[in-house]
């Protein structure tokens, strides 16, 4: 029996909905007061990769202004796709400049907190997507209250929307992606629409360019009628997306391409040191280093020519692969123990990112920093509550076995998400898995609920 009615629940739910949206508002509200301002010639929000996001997002403005057209307008596709062109976009709407000094990189202060709000409001919309999926899919009303207040409440989610990183909209892809996944009756139209939609996906972060995999295969044995029709329909909607890609890449470079350069030179860049750092062989560096350079000279290489760049970011990728299967048991070392600090909950990363920024805490990083260590305690406390109550959703579905098909499609989605994105040890990349785990943490919840009545 559910301790509260249907009607009690939903405007719990309302409640929770209007306090997540007030917390991210006021978050929003706070970093742009504090923090949307330029010390030298580096802003403090839009600084490393959002950086790059922003550069990308006033090309692709100029050029669309001047040639009214979608496709090979911008600088070339290096880290992201969508991103930038959500920014330049919400530029041309509401007629706000992005940069003061493009030349010299002095970004525009204020004029942000719109998109702020656009994203916060989209992430809420699409909870509220996912909540009435999951009225159709689940019987346990509570279990459905845990899953989407958990999302509503949790500042390790939270603190994403008031700041420019991609993971913003990104979760909010995840969320909208977990209801259209769940959807009963699935047309040839709308897996189609579903293929189209895992494009945006791999367009807003390269990482869920596999996506499509996963949900083939929950496809495969979820549906009854016609699976295999489906199936080709979402692959074509997804070939629809990336087509659309590599011909606007080959409008700007002349190549028909679908990867950015980041993903061929990010392993080459900071895992193969670290490999050679753990084997105490200094010296590979430094040859490894001269081998580039050897290159660079017998291929004419040169830093102003595209084809010279994604000629070298395919020879750091193979020289990466090659290292790293000469290496497996240090790069599995490696992987195991940088998977620990991604693990990690990190509740407040991006506000300490934010303020030692400032000129002020110049000369140390926040994880030297004696407020860091106070952090860390926080931190392992935060996370010990996560991961009890989450295996503990675990072992009760484990038990019930109930959704099967869905469960395991979760299930793998974090693997997949751990390893791709857990060798660089960074807490931020572990979002998009504590999103996917909301649902196995909403079943802990349940469990300790059901567990207090039936002891009261």
């Amino acid at each position: 029996m559910t301790i509260f009615s249907k009607f009690e629940r939903k405007n719990q739910l309302i409640l929770i909905f209007l306090i997540g949206i007030l917390i991210s508002s006021f978050y929003a509200i706070y970093n742009l007061n504090k923090f949307d301002k330029n010390e030298g010639n580096s802003h403090l929000m839009v600084r490393g990769d959002i950086n790059l996001i922003w550069k990308e997002a006033e090309s692709f403005k100029k050029d669309i202004i001047e040639t009214k057209s979608f496709f090979g307008n911008g600088i070339e596709y290096t880290r992201t796709f969508l991103p930038s062109k959500l920014i330049a976009i919400y530029s041309i709407i509401t007629n706000q400049d992005l940069y003061e000094d493009y030349e010299n990189e002095i970004i525009k202060i204020n004029g942000k907190m719109f998109y702020l709000l656009f994203q916060i409001l989209f992430y809420y919309l699409c909870l509220l997507f996912l909540y009435k999926r999951l009225l159709y899919f689940y019987d346990d009303k509570n279990l459905i209250f845990y899953i989407i207040a958990f999302l509503a409440l949790d500042p390790n989610i939270l603190q994403w929307h008031g700041t420019f990183w991609t993971e913003s909209i990104f979760i909010s892809f995840q969320i909208l992606l977990i209801g259209m996944t769940i959807k009963s009756n699935k047309t040839n139209l709308f897996c189609l629409c579903l293929g189209l939609f895992l494009g945006l996906v791999f367009l807003q972060k390269t990482v869920g360019i596999f996506f499509i995999f996963f949900i083939a295969l929950y496809i495969f044995f979820s549906e009854q009628k016609n699976y295999k029709l489906k199936i080709v329909n979402i692959f074509l909607g997804f070939a629809i997306i990336l087509t659309l890609l590599g011909y606007d890449n080959y409008k700007k470079t002349g190549i028909f391409y679908v990867m950015p350069l980041q993903t061929k030179g990010a392993h080459y860049g900071y895992l193969i040191v670290q490999i050679y750092n753990k084997k105490n062989e200094l010296k590979l560096i430094d040859q490894l280093q001269k081998s580039e350079e050897e290159w660079k000279v017998k291929n004419n290489y040169s830093e102003d020519n595209f084809q010279s760049r994604y000629d070298l970011g395919n020879f750091q990728q193979k020289k990466a692969i090659k290292i790293i299967l000469n290496n497996k048991i240090i790069t599995m070392q490696i992987y195991l123990k940088k998977i620990i600090h991604h693990a990690v909950l990190n509740p407040f990363q991006t506000f300490y990112w934010h303020k030692y920024n400032q000129k002020d805490y110049y000369g140390i990083e926040f994880h030297l920093s004696k407020e860091s260590k106070k952090y860390f305690i926080f931190k392992i406390f935060y996370s010990l509550i996560f991961y009890i109550i989450l295996f503990v959703g675990i072992f009760s579905f484990i038990k019930k076995r109930n959704k099967l098909d869905f469960h395991l499609l979760i299930f793998f989605l974090v693997l997949y998400l751990v390893f791709m994105l857990g060798w660089v040890g960074n807490s931020r990349y572990f979002i998009p898995s504590v999103v996917f785990l909301s649902i196995f943490f909403g079943h802990g919840l349940n469990y300790f609920n059901k567990l207090r009545y039936k002891k009261s």
